[in-house]
């Protein structure tokens, strides 16, 4: 993916599967896929690091708001359990599906409302059909092994019949400044294929389409990794640490990746001294065809 500001005169509500695929937000068009490269790795401690750094605030208010009048909400991938917990809060309870066990404590402990925390993988929910009235999944699709079969099972167990369903999906938009980085220093040392995060959401879409959930809207939000260490050495240290263990903690090459980083990630710092911007398109599918 290249840095570049996605066009924005193109429409974001009542889209196809097929005007989803083309939209600039889930760009660049040039660089599409044919097929899918395979799931990101994504280890422990590596995980840890970059979450520590990560700042979501905008894509916790986005999920909020889109779940806000339904009441039987699923997290798909759970995570750290910031966005379930925030919606349990809101709504009274969330179910997650969080497929790494150490990571269930964290899920539960809510405060507010209810975090119903189920063993699982997004290609095989263990639910009923129409279990759920709202599905959601934030940055899950890079790490399955199957993004049409996940995005399948969200919509089976999505109640189509429900006046307010919804299935949601978070991903990255073309000027992803984390992924530009990591597909210009680390893919190539790593002897694979570029990431594309629009061929996943058109992905999903497409399945989408078929399962009954064909009226779709788009929007945008942003995180960011932030740095606030007060030297541009001590960030770029540490920014070449959290980016080269997050998709390839210990892959044989991870040292060479940190090192070839730096002069990269120096550059970024000249402009966004403080952090790196994890920008994202958001794909809402809801049933029916557009009118």
């Amino acid at each position: 993916m290249t840095t570049r500001e996605p066009v924005l005169s193109a429409p974001t509500r009542g889209l196809t599967a097929t005007e989803v695929r083309e939209h600039p937000w889930c760009g660049p068009a040039d660089r599409m896929p044919t097929r899918y490269r395979g799931p990101h790795g994504l280890g422990r401690d590596g995980w840890v690091n970059f979450v520590t750094r990560l700042e979501r605030g905008e894509e916790v208010a986005i999920i909020r708001a889109a779940v806000a009048d339904n009441r039987r909400v699923l997290d798909v991938g759970g995570g750290t359990g910031e966005i379930a917990r925030a919606v349990a809060a809101q709504v009274g309870r969330c179910t997650a599906v969080e497929p790494h066990a150490d990571r269930v404590a964290s899920l539960q402990d809510s405060g507010h409302g209810v975090v119903d925390v189920h063993p699982g993988h997004a290609e095989s929910l263990p639910f009923e059909d129409g279990a759920f009235d709202a599905v959601y999944a934030t940055w899950v699709l890079p790490y399955v092994d199957d993004p049409e079969r996940a995005a399948r099972e969200m919509a089976r167990v999505c109640d189509a019949s429900d006046p307010g369903a919804k299935v949601v999906l978070i991903g990255g938009s073309p000027d992803n400044e984390l992924v530009s980085v990591l597909n210009e220093v680390c893919v190539p040392l790593a002897g694979e294929e570029p990431d594309h995060q629009g061929y996943l959401l058109a992905t999903a879409a497409a399945a989408f389409a078929d399962s009954g959930f064909g009226r779709f809207s788009l929007h945008r939000t942003e995180a960011a990794l932030h740095f606030p260490e007060p030297s541009v050495d001590e960030r770029v240290d540490a920014a070449c640490a959290v980016l080269g263990d997050f998709w390839y903690e210990g892959h044989p090459r991870v040292e060479e990746m940190r090192e070839a980083l730096r002069p990269r990630v120096h550059r970024h710092f000249r402009h966004r001294p403080h952090a790196i911007g994890d920008q994202a398109t958001v794909l809402v599918a809801r049933p029916g065809t557009p009118s």
